[in-house]
């Protein structure tokens, strides 16, 4: 009489102390960037799943082990629940908003209906940012406005429209290149005299002023406000000069890499 047996994959559970609600609980393997932001970059058909461009000078430039987002022991399961409930308002009212006609330039008016969860996406984003240890997010720190950023979020507060306010920008599409499959590392950016960081994904730039004091109306007017209302534009990502630079870095970083490859080939035959 034969015997059945079943390999069972058994997950390690890992505990620690959970980066937002400070509990000592299980620690779940978080998508530092929210899983839906790698919609179009990530191919599960495909192998590697994702290629990651490294900006080196020495050692492989092209990164082709991922087969997912970076992930790190963040949150506990409660707190993990907490930003699932953004992220998935965001991916509805947000990312799945229908943008008019791409125009450089021109002014785009979205409107939702829940000013706090959206605002909380975006202040959960940037917080994880900072808090995450990994290479990819090494460019980030946030200093005590990390802990801050922590208070507001374990309250479910949102702050006022200027607290951590974020400007975002459509990109609009290039030839040589898809905007909405690219990730960049996330960088500190310095704008108009105030500390910021800057997000690039799903086709969108997202700046965010960390410093509140004097920042001009026109800029204040197009942060998400209590009413909903938040004023994008449409522009190209060689506009900025730090995504302009990252990406003219990574390019030469990539012919490094081919024409070390070509080198070798030819040495060896």
């Amino acid at each position: 009489m034969g015997t059945n047996i079943q390999a069972i994959a058994v997950k390690p559970i890992v505990q620690g102390v959970c980066k937002l609600c400070r509990a000592r609980a299980e620690l779940r393997k978080s998508h530092v960037l929210s899983d839906m932001l790698y919609d179009n970059v990530i191919d599960p058909g495909s192998h590697p799943r994702m290629v990651v461009v490294r900006d080196v000078e020495q050692g492989r430039v092209s990164d082709k082990t991922r087969q997912t987002g970076f992930r790190e022991r963040l949150l506990c399961d409660k707190c993990e629940t907490q930003f699932s409930g953004y992220e998935s308002y965001a991916a509805r009212h947000f990312f799945n908003a229908k943008l008019p006609p791409p125009s450089e330039g021109a002014l785009i008016t979205m409107r939702v209906n829940d000013y706090a969860k959206l605002k909380l996406f975006f202040l959960s984003l940037l917080w994880r940012v900072s808090v995450a240890e990994g290479e990819f997010f090494r460019c980030v720190d946030l200093g005590p406005h990390e802990e801050r950023l922590r208070e507001m979020l374990i309250a479910g507060n949102p702050g006022e429209p200027e607290d951590y306010g974020c400007l975002v920008t459509a990109l609009i599409p290039e030839r040589d290149a898809s905007v909405e499959n690219v990730i960049t590392m996330p960088a500190s950016t310095r704008v108009d005299g105030h500390n910021g960081c800057m997000l690039v994904f799903r086709g969108f730039v997202f700046q965010y002023f960390i410093s509140r004091h004097n920042i001009s109306a026109g800029v204040r007017k197009a942060f998400l406000n209590r009413n909903g209302e938040m004023l994008m534009m449409w522009a190209r990502g060689g506009q900025f000069p730090p995504l302009r630079q990252l990406w003219d870095r990574c390019v030469r970083a990539v012919k490094r890499e081919a024409e070390t490859e070509i080198g070798s080939a030819s040495v060896s035959s």
